[in-house]
């Protein structure tokens, strides 16, 4: 089981693997069921006539042995078979099982390279949905191991290796019954050799799990150390830190590197007992093998089929531990992206019609999502926004960041935020989008709740997802991915190139489409890297207008732009956004100087809420108090 605590530690898990990992294993290949089930039939088979040959040659050996103290009663199927036949025989179950094989092999790999797919996209869907919380906990590294590390060990094992494993079970019991067919001698030997590997396996089994575990679990920090140095590259270099961060990522390395020949050792010790089992049983199976024919009970033929499969059957049964053993690699990967797929999303989200895994979280129907896309339940024309007795804090324990802070916005309504560093401005944001729980209180749009779960008898709620769709944001770190200008502007696909192209000239970039005709396909670098701070927020500003939502709220989105580039975001505010209900964080108080209202904040407490004149003396007044 996992720590409770896994949200403050990456997750350590022991003991045995648990019931819904199988579970989701069966979930990733139910559509490949019936399929699945005819690969292994027609693998069987195909395996089958391979390993028979062994058997024909057998029979074949004894129509050629002269010796009749030592040669079989040439009787039965094959007394009339000439060597033209023999040879005729194997080639038909060598071609026949060769294509039943290559099919086989084929197909288990498609299909679990696509399951593997499955787990992936349903896991991702899920992490898309967690709460905003899990991310501020959880250092980005520890997340991309579970999609990369933790993974690739899963998708290592669905493709070519899951089909090596079918084989090597279907070579043991074919071993069993072609060496039976030969003479049934040698059973006692076979389970000798099954039960001495068995017990090896097992007395093994669980310290290479936890080493692998305990391996999974080092690798974190190291790539969250690198992902974490990769992001403030520039910073590091300019105060002169690249051996303070090398240092402690060779630290972070080398404990993974011990861990790693611990988990190595493990397993060289696994293999090595097996192989000493492996070679006992074939010394035993070859003086008994001698012993049987010296007193008639086997024939030559039959010994050397025998002896054959005996010495096939104790390597193949260590090599099928070896990959058991290998299998939990796969497992272990599978467990940890398990953690991922059953852990709580945040509240008010639910999954789409579209999932394919059944998990304890909300799914909608197709008719529900449609219902949610087509909603008129708030009236765009006539919204407004009423804050009650709000408190927010963003861990237990933590002091609060939001303190009883009521007020409210009406329809088309400037209103101003502002307050020294911490004192809520940008929380009360976060708040409005529901991206903390609440401590205690309520956001009202036109008198309805976003659907948290909560219920409470009498109220009115509309799903989270269409409370966040009245809203658009525009915070001061403007957020661009790597992609076309059009992927980056347009939030809804339906939007005519003609409408982009005339919203972004509306906010002042309309020298790109002057200069290059193509240039809603202009490529943005990850993080806009290849566009000034300005241009960046002019491109946020276009998506608000193009999302066209009745509140706009602004997160000092003018503190790290040019004075030009801040008075075109502003002019295209007044103008643009005048039918709209705004909430203006600011940076510059010369920026909500005509607001309709200004609500001051400190500590996390609502100090003051009337005209902008009243509220931008008194604060001033305030700053000077500070700093004299």
């Amino acid at each position: 089981m996992p720590n409770q605590n896994y949200m403050n530690d990456e997750v350590h898990f022991t003991g045995k693997y648990s019931q819904s990992i199988y579970k989701t294993i069966l979930m990733a290949i139910k559509p490949y069921k019936k399929k699945l089930l005819i690969c292994l039939t027609v693998g069987f088979i195909g395996r089958g006539l391979l390993l028979a040959n062994a058997n024909i040659i057998g029979k074949w050996a004894d129509t050629l042995c002269q010796n009749a103290t030592l040669c079989a009663k040439n009787d039965g199927v094959f007394s009339s078979f000439t060597s033209a036949n023999f040879l005729l025989l194997l080639t038909l179950f060598s071609i026949t099982g060769f294509l039943f094989i290559l099919f086989f092999r084929i197909s288990v790999a498609r299909m679990g390279t696509h399951s593997c797919a499955r787990l992936y996209d349903e896991t991702t869907l899920r992490v898309s949905r967690f709460p905003i919380s899990f991310f501020d906990r959880n250092p980005l590294g520890r997340i991309i191991t579970r999609f990369s590390s933790d993974y690739s060990a899963i998708s290592r094992m669905s493709g070519g290796p899951l089909s090596e494993v079918f084989s090597i079970t279907f070579d043991l019991i074919l071993f069993l019954i072609l060496t039976l067919i030969a003479s049934l001698y040698f059973l006692p030997i076979i389970i000798l050799s099954g039960a001495l590997n068995y017990f090896v396996y097992k007395i093994n089994k669980h310290k290479m799990r936890q080493a692998r575990r305990d391996l999974t679990v080092i690798r974190g920090p190291v790539i969250a150390h690198f992902a974490e140095t990769i992001q403030g590259a520039k910073i590091v270099r300019i105060f002169g830190k690249n051996k303070k961060f090398t240092d402690r990522f060779t630290a972070l390395l080398d404990k993974f590197l011990v861990q790693k020949n611990k988990t190595n050792i493990v397993i060289s010790i696994f293999s090595l007992q097996m192989a000493f089992v492996n070679v006992s049983i074939l010394f035993v199976t070859g003086v008994f093998g001698i012993w049987l024919v010296q007193n008639k009970s086997v024939s030559i033929g039959s010994l050397g089929v025998a002896f054959t499969f005996i010495s096939l059957t104790t390597t193949t049964i260590q090599v099928f531990f070896e990959w058991l053993s290998a299998l939990e690699d796969a497992l272990t990967g599978t467990e940890r992206m398990n953690d991922y797929l059953c852990r709580e999303i945040e509240g008010g989200s639910y999954l789409p019609s579209s999932t394919q895994f059944q998990t304890a979280h909300r799914t909608l129907s197709y008719k529900d999502e449609l219902k949610i896309k087509k909603s008129k339940v708030l009236d765009f024309s006539n919204l407004n926004l009423e804050v009650k007795n709000l408190s927010l804090r963003y861990f237990p324990q933590q002091t609060l960041v939001l303190n009883n802070i009521s007020f409210t916005v009406r329809e088309r309504e400037r209103i101003g935020v502002i307050g020294l560093t911490g004192s809520g401005k940008s929380s009360l944001i976060q708040a409005l989008f529901h991206l903390y729980p609440f401590e205690s209180g309520n956001i009202y749009i036109n008198g309805y709740e976003a659907d948290l779960g909560q219920l409470k008898q009498g109220a009115r709620y509309i799903p989270l997802e269409l409370f966040r769709s009245s809203i658009s944001l525009i915070s001061q770190e403007p957020t661009l991915f790597l992609g076309s200008f059009r992927e980056n502007i347009t939030i809804n696909k339906s939007i005519s190139d003609e409408m982009i192209i005339k919203t972004a000239r509306i906010v002042g970039l309309g020298k790109y489409f002057d200069e290059n005709k193509n240039a809603l396909d202009m490529e943005i670098l990850e993080n806009g890297s290849n566009l000034s701070s300005g241009e960046k927020q002019l491109v946020c500003m276009a998506r608000c207008l193009l999302k066209n939502s009745p509140i706009v709220l602004m997160d000092e989105a003018t503190s790290s732009i040019d004075p030009f580039s801040e008075e075109l975001l502003v002019n295209a505010c007044k103008t643009y956004l005048k039918n709209r209900t705004q909430i203006i964080v600011a940076h510059r108080l010369s920026t909500i100087e005509d607001c309709d209202r200004i609500l001051w904040l400190d500590s996390g407490r609502l100090i003051m809420d009337a005209s902008p004149q009243t509220v931008l003396n008194a604060f001033k007044q305030f700053k000077e108090t500070q700093y004299h």
